[in-house]
C-alpha cells in the first residue's frame, strides 16, 4: 500500500472513531446528567443543569462534523489536493487539544467511568493517529522547487 492510501485509511477509521465518539458522547449524556443532579442540591441543579446539558450535547454535535468532514476529505487528501489537507490539519488540531483539555482539566477518579474511559481512550488515539497521515503524506510545496 503506498503512504497515500494509508494516509487516507487512516484519515477515513480516524472520521469514523470521532463519530463513535460522539455517538458515546449522546449515550453518556443522561448518566452524566444524573451524575450532576446527584451531586448538587435541587436548587443548586436547576441553575447548573442546562448550561451543563447544554455543553455536553455540544461537544456531541461538534464532533459529528469533525468526523464526517474527516471522513469526507480523506480520498481528497490522498490525491494532494490543499483543501483537504487544510482541513485534516484543522481537525488533526482540534482532535489533539480534547485529551489535552482532558488531562488538564479531569480528575483522575473519572477514568474509571467506562463510557468516559473508552471515549477518552478512542480521543487519545486519534489525537496521535490523525497526525500520522501529514507526516506520511508530504504537502506538495515541501518537494517542489521555488520557480
Amino acid at each position: 500500500m503506498d503512504r497515500s492510501a494509508l494516509a487516507a485509511r487512516i484519515l477515513k477509521t480516524d472520521g469514523v472513531l470521532l463519530l463513535v465518539v460522539a455517538l458515546i458522547h449522546f449515550a453518556a449524556t443522561p448518566f452524566a446528567l444524573r451524575f450532576v443532579s446527584s451531586q448538587s442540591t435541587p436548587e443548586a441543579f436547576v441553575q447548573i443543569g442546562p448550561p451543563f446539558l447544554l455543553s455536553f450535547i455540544v461537544v456531541g454535535i461538534l464532533l459529528v462534523p469533525i468526523g464526517l468532514s474527516t471522513v469526507y476529505s480523506a480520498d481528497s487528501f490522498r490525491r494532494g489536493e490543499p483543501w483537504a489537507r487544510a482541513i485534516c490539519r484543522f481537525n488533526a488540531l482540534g482532535v489533539f487539544l480534547l485529551p489535552v483539555a482532558l488531562v488538564m482539566i479531569m480528575p483522575a477518579r473519572y477514568f474509571r467511568a467506562i463510557l468516559f474511559l473508552v471515549a477518552a481512550t478512542l480521543v487519545w488515539i486519534v489525537a496521535i493517529s490523525m497526525s500520522l497521515p501529514l507526516l506520511l503524506r508530504p504537502s506538495a510545496g515541501t518537494h517542489s522547487t521555488s520557480k
